[in-house]
């Protein structure tokens, strides 16, 4: 390095309009004051280098201060996962579109023309704002090119100092006194970047890289910045080394120096090693403090998502969310990823960074050991797996970040008529929200409960295709397919006899059939989690009342964000532990419990809530394809079913019930309503937004999906009412059938099967009346990209702010039969908004609507309708799976 800065004494004070002592540190390559300097403060606002002028013969020998506070109390609310749930980044340029600045440049030039500026107007000092609560100070260096000396003797002060001299300048001028004393070096000085190996026994050339950098400011010891990351990448290589593994690439350890200044470590280390450079697979940084790593940022290298899924995707105990492709431009790994080489970081809980970064408090003793050694997992697991992954991490097609050619005219930039269309479309659907209020309350207040097969439900499906019709949208219609019985529901009474006398709670299970009359027997407890624990059992139910499945403590679901990456994000309780909803695992299951109740003939099956509070569930595992379930069947309250489940471990039971229900005993017509905008250029090409008509019959089905089949709805009008003309046809439809195993999308996916291939993409409204968060894009790893740049309007918008789109998958929407079948199937990712409660109980009624989340919802579902429709070409697709070997 040029030189290097060593830190003498600093003090000052306000002097008038009252005297207050001042606790103040030099910003690193400060220079020193000649002696004691006493100024006046001057508050500098410029914003833009065009209001300099204002201040032009004001500033000599001036203590300036420039930057506008913000209130140290109450404190700031920490979100420790605001990095994964924020709104989305701007996506990575195009071929040919102008490359996204790093923000640090534009800082840059910005403080080179306001110290200029300084410079030729004569200030005497900077005092900066450390901007931290408890008079913690904050640190950075103020060299305008590597090492430089600074211009003007610059100082950090407390917040509450800081603020102290901006109240008193609104009353009147405020005298300071600064002194400073530095020293600067007049030469040269070596430092260092440490480096070891684990080397390779395959291919030893080829590495993958852990780093963190070693370098500290000096107000603290350097503790969490960044010695937490630095002895984490030490502990990721003592580990590996100890187990004795022998990768198949090389892993390099690397502790970078000159972090603090630019990344200049890191910087050097890309160039001391430009031959090599093609032979780097992957690189991971750990600089963020002393929080556990939440998860990776993958800096937009979309090519590696889905290998890096693999990598991770053995470390389930980690908890870690799902990665991000989030950009991040202060950390070691930009080095490399500027260099083509895919560049990684730690994103981590904040674990009280902002008041340790670059302050006095950046001690040992704000280390938390234990995230800290889960950050040395995180590395030493990622770094194996990826150098045995049967090739390098792909790099980013060159140029990854386009730009204009040297000599190319600057060209303005012209509005962008999609995005116009979008703010319109936004406006428009806010606009609409009474009347999306008005459709959603007379869905569910006067049509009600609309079960599949109920007249209720027939009465929905015509009255939305003559809502179609009256805003103006073509070929509305109603497309018919049918069940083989509808079922009316019948009361449902029970009782405990033995070992206590207590009423049961009950609801009969969608097509039960009745019992015979009140039925007594004995309860047995069947306990399952896989199809081969049913076995113990049979020969021992006929004749019995069946508990169906032992009690298992539940999880409240969380924020889809936030939720582990290989965990369950369906916002509705789940048995703690469970693995991700796997919708062939549980068809197995369910179609073992049928034929197991068919042949044993128990007097009745009962199922347990999930629910608490006396909330009911509803379904019935034991019946397909509208057929009369294989025994009758009734959830039970929770509490009830835990009461008998404790009655069970203490000897026999035996209950009385009655369930009642009524099949049809003939099929019945039922129907999708369709409706479109039709397209201009690519009128055979179409995209569909989607939600369900049908509910269950507990509440009134307004949150399930009254909720989302009226966001649809909204949307079509909206569109409608701004008369676009999309290049491919926009199609709206609301399915029926959702409840009882997504019948009325599969049967549309049947009746359309010779158009699936011109179908770009497909998006529900499925998950209750929570704020839409993201859209989840079902493992579609090939449309991530294209879907950031389809979404990311939906970010920019205030109110909405979507976050990046998830690549979780979900089995339980109407989305899922056309991703089967290849087309892209999306779903929104939805804020819970006690779903659980809501979801197929009594509770879901109109009065737990969130009306401004619906019309965001509504707002998301119109723009993505839109933007894909206007895509230069069809959505990507998964790869095909390849076909099971021949028998």
């Amino acid at each position: 390095m040029a030189r290097a800065w060593t830190r003498g004494t600093a003090g000052a004070r306000i002097v008038t309009p009252a005297e207050h002592p001042l606790t103040i540190a030099a910003a690193a390559w400060s220079p020193s004051t000649p002696g004691v300097v006493q100024g006046q403060v001057v508050y500098f606002d410029a914003k833009k280098k065009e209001d300099f002028g204002k201040f032009h013969g004001k500033l000599k020998g001036a203590v300036v201060i420039y930057q506008e506070p913000e209130s140290l109390s109450p404190p700031k609310p920490v979100d420790p996962y605001r990095a994964v749930t924020r709104a989305m980044q701007q996506p990575p340029p195009r071929m040919g579109e102008p490359p996204i600045a790093d923000p640090y440049n534009a800082f840059l030039q910005t403080a080179k023309e306001r110290t200029q500026f300084f410079k030729d107007e004569g200030v005497a000092v900077i005092l900066r704002d450390s901007d931290k609560p408890h008079a913690l100070l904050n640190m950075t260096d103020i060299s305008l090119e590597r090492y430089a000396p600074g211009v003007i003797p610059t100082a950090f002060i407390t917040g509450e100092g800081y603020r102290m001299i901006f109240r008193l300048l609104k009353h009147g001028p405020v005298q300071v006194e600064v002194e400073m004393t530095n020293k600067m070096g007049d030469k040269p000085v070596e430092v260092y970047n440490t480096v070891a190996d684990l080397r390779g026994s395959v291919k030893p050339e080829e590495m993958v890289i852990l780093g963190a950098h070693l370098d500290s400011w000096d107000l603290g010891t350097g503790s969490t910045d960044n010695g937490t990351g630095s002895m984490a990448v030490l502990e990721a290589a003592r580990a590996l080394a100890k187990l004795n593994l022998k990768p198949k690439r090389t892993i390099r350890f690397v502790l970078f120096s000159g972090e603090e200044q630019g990344l200049y470590g890191s910087e050097e280390y890309v160039k001391a090693h430009q031959q090599e450079l093609d032979k780097i697979s992957g690189v991971l940084v750990h600089d963020t403090g002393t929080g556990r790593v939440l998860t990776l940022g993958l800096h937009d290298n979309y090519q590696d998502r889905e290998l890096v899924d693999e990598t991770l995707s053995p470390l389930r105990e980690l908890r870690l969310l799902e990665p991000s492709m989030s950009r991040s431009y202060g950390t070691d790994h930009l080095s490399f990823d500027e260099a083509g080489v895919p560049g990684f970081y730690c994103i981590q809980d904040f674990a009280e960074y902002r008041l340790t970064h670059h302050s006095q408090s950046d001690t040992f003793d704000k280390v938390w050991k234990d995230e800290l050694n889960q950050g040395a997992e995180v590395l030493a697991a990622w770094a194996y797996n990826t150098a045995q992954l049967p090739g390098m991490l792909p790099r980013r097609p060159l140029p990854y970040n386009p730009a204009p050619a040297a000599n190319a005219k600057k060209v303005e930039a012209k509005p962008d008529p999609m995005e116009e269309m979008d703010t319109k479309i936004i406006a428009q659907v806010k606009s609409d929200e009474p009347e999306l209020k008005a459709n959603l309350t007379y869905l569910a207040d006067r049509i009600g409960p609309r079960l599949t097969g109920s007249p209720q439900l027939d009465r929905a499906s015509h009255w939305t295709e003559e809502q179609f019709k009256a805003a103006g949208l073509t070929s509305a219609h109603l497309e018919t397919w049918s069940i083989a019985n509808s079922w009316t529901r019948g009361p449902a009474t029970g009782r405990i006899l033995d070992p206590a006398d207590q009423l049961l709670t009950l609801a009969s299970g969608g097509w039960s059939p009745s019992t015979d009359g009140t039925v007594r027997g004995s309860v047995v407890g069947v306990a399952y989690r896989t199809v081969d624990d049913l076995e113990k059992y049979r020969g021992k139910l006929k004749g019995a009342i069946v508990l169906l499945g032992a009690p298992r403590e539940m999880e409240l679901p969380t924020n889809p964000l936030t939720t582990p990456w290989n965990e369950e994000a369906v916002p509705v309780a789940h048995p703690k532990g469970d693995t991700p909803y796997i919708s062939g695992d549980y068809r197995k299951i369910r179609q073992a419990l049928t034929k197991m109740m068919e042949e044993e003939k128990p007097l009745a099956v009962l199922v347990g809530s999930e629910k608490e509070y006396g909330l009911m569930n509803m379904g019935n595992p034991l019946s397909r394809d509208y057929q009369a379930a294989a025994a009758p069947t009734a959830f039970v309250e929770r509490e009830n079913y835990l009461q008998l489940w404790r009655f069970l471990e203490q000897g026999p039971v035996q209950i009385e019930v009655n369930i009642g229900g009524k099949l049809s005993g003939k099929p019945v017509d039922v129907y999708n309503t369709v409706a479109e905008i039709r397209g201009t250029e690519k009128p055979d090409e179409v995209v569909i937004i989607g939600g369900h008509l049908d509910s269950w019959d507990l509440g009134t089905g307004a949150t399930d999906n009254g909720t989302g089949s009226m966001a649809v709805l909204e949307a079509a009008r909206a569109l409608q009412k701004l008369g676009v003309k999309p290049k491919r046809t926009i199609r709206f439809v609301l399915f029926t059938g959702e409840e009882q195993g997504l019948n009325g999308s599969r049967a549309y996916v049947k009746a359309h099967a010779s158009e699936l291939g011109n179908i770009s993409g497909v998006l529900v409204h499925d998950t209750g009346t929570g704020k839409v968060l993201t859209v989840g894009l079902m493992a579609n790893y090939a449309a991530r990209e294209e879907m950031d740049h389809v979404l990311y309007p939906l970010a920019k918008a205030p109110g909405i702010e979507l976050a990046e789109p998830s690549l979780r998958t979900e089995g339980g929407t109407d989305h899922v039969p056309f991703d089967e079948a290849g087309v892209p199937g999306f779903w929104c990712v939805q804020d819970n908004a006690d779903y659980d409660k809501t979801h197929h109980s009594q509770a879901d009624t109109l009065d737990r609507v969130k009306w401004d989340d619906l019309t965001e919802g509504a707002q998301v579902l119109a723009v993505f309708a839109y933007n894909v429709a206007q895509r230069p070409d069809l959505l990507p697709r998964k790869p095909a799976k390849p076909a099971p070997p021949a028998e």
